[in-house]
């Protein structure tokens, strides 16, 4: 199990609806809407499935950055 932590930065007026859209999104939780930051984690079951999830949120509407703040995959196998 990879986990991952990530800021998430949106236009002020999408800030819901990219929290919302987030949330949606099998593996993401929404922690906190803090102004136009989303902190949100990503549990899947590899690095590669998390870079995966994490790559498709630019391309919700209203997203202007996407940053990794930690990740944990000790138990990931090769």
């Amino acid at each position: 199990m990879v986990v991952s932590s990530l800021v998430v930065e949106a236009r002020p007026p999408s800030v819901e609806a990219v929290a919302a859209a987030l949330a949606q999104m099998e593996g993401v939780e929404v922690h906190e809407v803090n102004g136009y930051k989303i902190v949100v984690t990503i549990e899947a079951p590899s690095t590669g499935a998390s870079h995966e999830i994490s790559s498709r949120f630019i391309q919700i509407p209203g997203v202007l950055n996407v940053n990794l703040v930690y990740v944990n995959f000790e138990d990931e196998t090769l």
